[in-house]
């Protein structure tokens, strides 16, 4: 069983459990905790951007940042000209949690950024939490869903006002993507089941997506160089994440990438 499989499988018993204590009726039912929505679409539309991450670890990456403060975290991003924030709120893998959301929001919501919850959705539930709590953006990865679910669930958040990322690695996961009309294309450098990375994959799954989606590069950015090379690939955005958290001067490489990605 690969790591992904892993993920996934531990996320369906997970989601289970929050539906034995608040049904997926009640959750349905229940207003948003931020009624405003600060789309990635507005910003994009703008310039190009640059989406800073938080996450305490990860499969690939080991121990980040046992101690992050996700609420001081936000504070030094936006600081620092990120223009959007991902919280990564998987539990079992990257010791996340919707906490760690919510205490970002409360610093987002007064400055306007957006912020994508980063996770792995493969319920409906997931999506209708995430528009309670007050998340902006949501992400959907094809690689773990069929098209049936990706649809549904893609239609389900749009209806909702949030912005989708939509996530692949392969061309394969291309045509999927393109069943639903998306607006924003995430294209992951690394291979979720190798957990390598690849700045190639970007530039070549960038030259055969349609005119009018935007491009989010995602993985194996390090440096402005990195920003560079995918920006004159064609991205229209930059998720980074690893390389802002073990950087010793944060609000210095935040600076350096967001001023590439013009």
């Amino acid at each position: 069983m690969g790591i992904l499989e892993e993920i996934v499988n531990k996320k369906k018993g997970h989601v289970q459990l929050k539906k034995q204590s608040l049904s997926f009726e009640k959750l349905k039912k229940l207003d948003s905790k931020y009624p405003e929505i600060n789309n990635l679409e507005s910003i994009l539309e703008k310039k190009n951007i640059l989406i800073s991450e938080m996450k305490r670890k990860s499969p690939s990456g080991g121990i980040l940042d046992k101690d992050l403060i996700p609420r001081k975290q936000a504070d030094l991003y936006i600081k620092s000209g990120t223009d959007a924030i991902s919280v990564l709120t998987e539990k079992d893998y990257f010791s996340g949690s919707n906490d760690d959301l919510n205490e970002v929001l409360n610093i987002s919501k007064q400055k306007k950024i957006p912020v994508l919850q980063k996770d792995f959705i493969i319920d409906e539930y997931q999506i209708f939490e995430a528009k309670q709590i007050g998340a902006d953006s949501i992400l959907l990865i094809i690689r773990i869903l069929s098209e049936e679910n990706y649809v549904r669930f893609y239609n389900l958040a749009e209806s909702l006002g949030l912005s989708v990322i939509v996530e692949i690695h392969n061309e394969e996961e291309l045509e999927l993507a393109l069943k639903a009309d998306i607006n924003i294309l995430g294209i992951n450098n690394r291979n979720l089941d190798t957990l390598t990375t690849n700045l190639e994959t970007f530039e070549k799954l960038s030259r055969i997506v349609p005119k009018g989606i935007y491009k989010i590069a995602e993985s194996g950015i390090r440096n402005s160089e990195d920003a560079t090379r995918m920006i004159n690939s064609g991205a229209n955005g930059l998720l980074v994440g690893e390389s802002i958290i073990k950087s010793n001067n944060i609000q210095e490489i935040i600076s350096e990438i967001a001023s590439k990605n013009v």
